[in-house]
C-alpha cells in the first residue's frame, strides 16, 4: 500500500506535561527520538519509520511511511526552532516538506508553518498530539540524550550530529534532500549508513533505506555524491 500525507498532518503537538515536579514540556522533549506510531486526526493508523530530534530550541524531523513498494511511499521532513507555549510546545517549521513519489508533482513545500503541540512523557516513551491536543497522535521512543549535539544551519534547512547519528533536512519547492542514520568519519570524509533518505529535484523523487553513502563535510559545506553542495550559513 502506498502512503502519503499532507504536510498539515506531518508535524505534531505537545502540551504541558502533568507531573508532580511541575516539569514543563519544553524541559522533557530534548533528545533523539524514533517513531513507534502515528494515528491521523481521523483515526487512521499510519505506520512509519522516522526520527525526531529536539535540542537547545531546535528540532529536525524526517520519516517515510511503511509499505510496499517502498519506492512509492510518502515522506515528510521539517526543521526549525521550538519554544514553550501555553499548551506545551510551539514548533515553527522553517522547512515544511513532503514527497509523494507517485504524484505528477511529487514535492510539496509549504514554507514556514507553526504548530502547537501537547506532550506526555513516561520514561523513555513520549506521545505528541498535533493541533494543541486535537489532531494527529505521534508516539516516540527515546534513542539517546541531546547533550552532545552539533547543529548547522543551511541555506534551506539544518544538519545535525548527535552521538553516532546524523540528521539532514534541506529543501524548498525546487528540490529537497532529507534523511537520517548513523555515521563514522575520517577527517572530512563521512561514511553514512542511511536508515531512511528521501530526495527530489522537483520533478522526480527517490526513497532510500538501509544503504551506505559517502559524503564530505568540512564544517562549511556538505558535499553529496551527486555533486550537490549544501552550504553552512551559521
Amino acid at each position: 500500500m502506498r502512503r502519503s500525507v499532507a504536510i498539515g498532518a506531518a508535524l505534531l503537538a505537545l502540551s504541558p506535561m502533568a507531573n508532580a515536579d511541575n516539569v514543563t514540556a519544553e524541559e522533557v522533549v530534548p533528545g533523539l527520538w524514533e517513531y513507534t506510531g502515528l494515528i491521523s486526526s481521523s483515526g487512521v493508523d499510519m505506520p512509519l519509520t522516522g526520527i525526531f530530534l529536539f535540542a537547545d530550541g531546535t528540532f529536525l524531523q524526517h520519516a517515510i511511511f511503511n509499505g510496499e513498494p517502498f519506492a512509492e511511499q510518502g515522506s515528510m521532513a521539517h526543521s526549525g526552532p521550538y519554544v514553550g507555549s501555553e499548551v506545551g510546545i510551539e514548533l515553527t517549521a522553517e522547512q515544511t516538506l513532503s514527497l509523494n513519489p507517485s504524484a505528477d508533482k511529487p514535492l510539496t513545500s509549504m514554507g514556514v508553518t507553526t504548530h502547537d503541540l501537547t506532550v506526555e512523557r513516561n520514561g523513555d516513551d513520549m506521545t505528541l498530539v498535533f493541533s494543541a491536543g486535537e489532531g494527529t497522535v505521534q508516539t516516540l521512543s527515546l534513542l539517546g540524550p541531546a547533550d552532545a549535539v552539533s547543529v548547522y544551519t543551511l541555506e534551506n534547512g539544518k544538519l545535525a550530529f548527535t552521538g553516532d547519528h546524523f540528521l539532514l533536512v534541506s529543501g524548498d519547492e525546487s528540490g529537497m534532500v532529507s534523511g537520517y542514520g548513523t555515521y563514522s568519519k575520517v577527517g572530512d570524509d563521512y561514511s553514512l549508513m542511511l536508515t531512511r533518505w528521501s530526495q527530489s529535484n522537483g520533478q522526480t523523487a527517490e526513497n532510500l533505506r538501509d544503504t551506505a553513502m559517502e559524503v564530505q563535510f568540512d564544517g562549511s559545506k556538505l558535499t553529496l555524491p551527486n555533486g550537490l553542495n549544501l552550504a553552512v550559513i551559521q
